[in-house]
């Protein structure tokens, strides 16, 4: 009677070490790219590839993740872009990732986020990470 329970509890255990993990390489990855972004767009530097550099070291730190569900963006503040980024611009790098922490035999999804587009359906849910930077 208590191995259904028990089995239950390993199988969320288990999902949850891996969306926790999941989390914590987005978030690495996500300001591996940052510093990416900042070192090749600082004042004197003017590489107009830079926010390419940034999702490439995105994708690269992320290596364990499927490739396919990861979606990075970057944004500026105001009116900047990545090829007219100058000194004290702010911006953002972040990624989000499908998540699904359905608890065995309902329907209950355990995952932070809801109803985030970005996952690919608006019935997703993600995991994401984001890091502000600044140009110095």
């Amino acid at each position: 009677m208590v191995t259904p329970l028990l089995s239950i509890m390993l199988v969320g255990i288990l999902y949850g070490g891996m969306t926790f993990y999941n989390y914590v390489v987005l978030a690495d990855a996500v300001a591996s790219g940052a510093r990416v972004l900042v070192t090749n767009r600082s004042a004197g530097s003017s590489n107009p590839n830079a926010c390419q550099m940034a999702v490439t070291a995105v994708q690269t730190a992320a290596h364990y993740l499927n490739q396919s569900n990861l979606t990075i963006t970057t944004n500026f503040a105001g009116s900047s872009t990545c090829d007219s980024l100058v000194q004290y611009d702010k911006g953002t790098v972040s990624a989000t990732y499908p998540c699904s922490l359905t608890i065995p035999f309902t329907n209950l999804n355990l995952c932070p986020l809801t109803g985030q587009t970005a996952c690919g359906s608006s019935s997703a849910s993600c995991i994401g990470a984001q890091t502000q930077v600044s140009i110095e």
